[in-house]
C-alpha cells in the first residue's frame, strides 16, 4: 500500500510540468484508484478475525487486488509517456524547420553498431512505455551530436571495391539535390512549425507500444480513423507523429512520409494528380535513404539512373527500383512511417500504390532484421487491405487530442 502511495505522489509531480487537460483527467482518474484500492483493503481490516481468516482461503481475493494495482500502474506509465512525449515535441516546436531537418540528418550519419541498434530500440520503446522520466529530454537536448561528430554529409565514405561507372551513396546524395522539387508532402517536421503537437487516444497508445514492443507479432500496423476536420488532427496521424518523435528521441533509423495530394492549379494537364503524388512519396523515401552513411556500405547505382529521376511519369519504374536498392543496402534500417497513402490510391495512382506497397512489404519479407511499417490513415482505403491483414488494423473511434499550441501546453479551464 505504501508503494501505490509514493507512486501516486510521484507522478502528481508531472502535473507541474505538463498542465493538459488530459493529464489532469488522468490524474483524477489515478486518485479514484487509488482510493477504490484503500476503501477495499480497510473494508478487509475492519473484518473480524475470522472473517479475515475465512477470507484468506479465498484464492480470487489477492487476483481482485493485483488487477486494482495493475490498472494503477497502466493510469501512472500512461502519465509519465505523457509527460515525456510532450516535453521533447515541445522541444522540437521550437526548432526552426530546418533546423529539425539538420537534426534528422545528423542522426543519420552516424555509423551504428548492432548494441546501439539494440539500445536505441529499447529506449524507443520505453518512451512509448513511459517509464523514462522528463530528464531524459534535457539529457537529448544536451548530448546531440556536435558537429564533428560521425560523419560531412559531403563527404563520400571511402569504398574499396566500387564497381567502374558507377558512384556510391555519397556521391548520389550530392546529384540528387534537384528532387526537392519534386516530393510532395514532409516526412513530418511542417506539422511543428505551429508549435502544435496532438496525442492519439490512450487506446491508439496502448496498440501502438504493444506492436513496437513484441517482437513475435506482426511487423505491421495500419491505423484508421475517421476523416479529419479542418481543426481537429486524426488519431491516426497523431499516432505516427508520436512515434516519429519517439524514433528521433532515441536516435532510431527511419524514414517517413506524410502524404499530401497536389494542388491542381499546380500541375501540367497532362498529368494525374495521385501518380505526382506518388512519385513525390518515392523520391522524399530515396532522399532520405542517400542521407543515411554507415561503415561497411555497399550501395551504388549508376549516374545514368539518378539523370533517369526527372519527376515525369516516365521516370516511376526507375524510382520505385532505386528505393528498392537504396532499402536493400540499409539493413539496419529498422522503421517506416508512412501517413495518408490512401488519398493517393485513387484514379490512376491505385495501380502505382500497389506497385509501391508490393515493394515495400516484399522488402519487409527479406529484411535482415525486423523491418516495421506503420501505415496511418484517415478514412478507409481501397488498395491497403490487400496487403494488411484484419488482425494488424486497428480503427480510432476519436480525434487527436492537441495538448501543446503556439509552443504552449494546452491548459484545462479553471474550475
Amino acid at each position: 500500500m505504501a508503494e501505490i502511495t509514493d507512486k501516486a505522489a510521484r507522478v502528481g509531480n508531472t502535473l507541474v510540468l505538463v498542465r493538459t487537460r488530459e493529464m489532469r483527467k488522468l490524474f483524477s482518474q489515478l486518485y479514484a484508484q487509488v482510493f477504490e484500492y484503500y476503501r477495499d483493503a480497510i473494508e478487509w481490516y475492519m473484518k473480524s478475525k475470522k472473517s479475515r481468516f475465512w477470507d484468506s482461503f479465498n484464492e480470487k481475493l489477492k487476483d481482485q487486488y493485483d488487477r486494482a494495482a495493475a490498472k494503477i500502474d497502466v493510469t501512472v506509465m500512461e502519465m509519465y509517456r505523457q509527460t515525456n512525449l510532450a516535453h521533447h515535441a515541445q522541444f522540437l516546436t521550437y526548432l526552426k524547420d530546418h533546423e529539425r531537418r539538420e537534426e534528422v540528418c545528423r542522426q543519420r550519419q552516424q555509423s551504428p553498431k548492432p548494441s546501439d541498434l539494440v539500445a536505441a530500440g529499447r529506449f524507443a520503446l520505453q518512451l512509448l512505455l513511459s517509464t523514462y522520466k522528463s530528464a531524459c529530454i534535457e539529457s537529448s537536448n544536451t548530448n546531440r551530436p556536435r558537429p564533428n561528430q560521425g560523419h560531412d554529409p559531403n563527404t563520400p565514405f571511402t569504398q574499396d571495391a566500387l564497381t567502374p561507372g558507377k558512384i556510391d551513396r555519397a556521391d548520389a546524395r550530392r546529384r540528387t539535390t534537384r528532387l526537392d522539387q519534386f516530393i510532395i508532402g514532409t516526412e513530418g517536421h511542417s506539422f511543428l512549425n505551429e508549435g502544435k503537437f496532438w496525442l492519439p487516444h490512450v487506446d491508439v497508445s496502448s496498440r501502438l507500444h504493444d506492436w513496437f514492443g513484441t517482437d513475435e507479432a506482426s511487423p505491421t500496423l495500419w491505423i484508421c480513423s475517421p476523416d479529419r476536420t479542418r481543426t481537429d488532427l486524426s488519431s491516426s496521424r497523431a499516432a505516427a507523429l508520436s512515434l516519429l518523435i519517439v524514433a528521433w528521441q532515441a536516435k532510431l533509423p527511419i524514414i517517413s512520409h506524410f502524404c499530401e495530394r497536389p494542388r491542381f492549379a499546380d500541375l501540367e494537364s497532362d498529368r494525374d494528380v495521385e501518380r505526382v503524388g506518388l512519385l513525390g512519396l518515392v523520391y522524399s523515401l530515396i532522399t532520405q535513404l542517400l542521407q543515411f552513411a554507415f561503415d561497411g556500405d555497399k550501395f551504388e547505382t549508376s549516374k545514368e539512373h539518378l539523370e533517369d529521376l526527372n519527376g515525369r511519369d516516365e521516370s516511376w519504374p526507375q524510382a520505385l527500383s532505386l528505393l528498392a536498392t537504396l532499402l536493400k543496402a540499409t539493413p539496419h534500417l529498422g522503421l517506416c512511417v508512412i501517413d495518408g497513402l490512401n488519398d493517393l490510391s485513387f484514379s490512376g495512382g491505385g495501380e502505382w500504390c500497389s506497385a509501391f506497397l508490393a515493394m515495400l512489404f516484399e522488402h519487409q519479407k527479406s529484411a535482415p532484421g525486423i523491418f516495421r511499417i506503420l501505415l496511418t490513415t484517415s478514412g478507409q482505403s481501397r488498395v491497403l487491405p490487400d496487403y494488411v491483414d484484419a488482425a494488424d488494423r486497428v480503427f480510432a473511434q476519436t480525434g487527436g487530442r492537441e495538448i501543446i499550441r503556439g509552443g504552449q501546453w494546452v491548459s484545462a479551464p479553471e474550475s
